[in-house]
């Protein structure tokens, strides 16, 4: 594809042809960048891999980190992205890059699949046996027959309408099975769209 567009460029005629091939190449170039930073960091966690040293960590601030990475992207797609993190202790054991990618993922895809004039919720809150990290947007959904598919290697929903790799859920998953949490994907309970809940274990003393 990216070679596709090189070629239409080089054989466009006039500057707006070839600006508007230029424009779908390095659209392209970013696309296939994301591709390779997912597949690496797949291979980073396959099973077998050496398994990464957990610490202290406050997944509250990370979760603050990663929206406000996240915030240009959103806003140029017309999503707020709200974060409640107020009250008690949010400390887990953790490997701070990968809870990072954790929450980019899991918000990255909320906002993707969100209207514009929109907003995604997030959320992490202490309960009594751990820590919960929830996503919530107001896109399509996934219908319930699909909903234990999502985290799947390539698996994306039909007709969402959105280019992805289906890579972003597979690698939640495994960054959750590596921190002991329990993910689940449940429709959104205050209207349409997706509700995502990560659940920590009581960090180990």
């Amino acid at each position: 594809a990216l070679k596709a567009q090189a070629q239409v460029a080089r054989a466009a005629t006039d500057d707006a042809q070839r600006l508007h091939a230029l424009d779908n190449l390095i659209v392209g170039c970013d696309r296939t960048t994301r591709l390779v930073e997912q597949l690496l960091t797949l291979a980073r966690l396959e099973p077998g891999a050496p398994e990464p040293s957990l610490v202290a960590c406050d997944l509250a601030r990370l979760a603050r980190e990663q929206l406000a990475e996240i915030a240009p992207y959103a806003l140029a797609r017309g999503v707020a992205v709200e974060l409640d993190s107020s009250g008690a202790d949010t400390g887990v054991r953790g490997v701070p890059d990968l809870l990072g990618i954790l929450v980019r993922n899991l918000v990255d895809n909320a906002v993707r699949y969100s209207p514009s004039a929109s907003a995604v919720a997030v959320a992490v809150s202490a309960t009594a046996v751990g820590v919960v990290l929830s996503v919530t947007d107001t896109g399509p959904g996934v219908p319930a027959g699909e909903r234990a598919r999502l985290g799947e290697r390539f698996f994306r929903v039909p007709g969402s309408g959105e280019i992805g790799s289906g890579l972003g859920l597979s690698i939640v998953r495994r960054i959750a099975e590596i921190h002991g949490a329990h993910i689940e994907f449940e429709a959104n309970a205050g209207g349409p769209g997706l509700h995502v809940r990560v659940s920590f274990p009581i960090a180990a003393q």
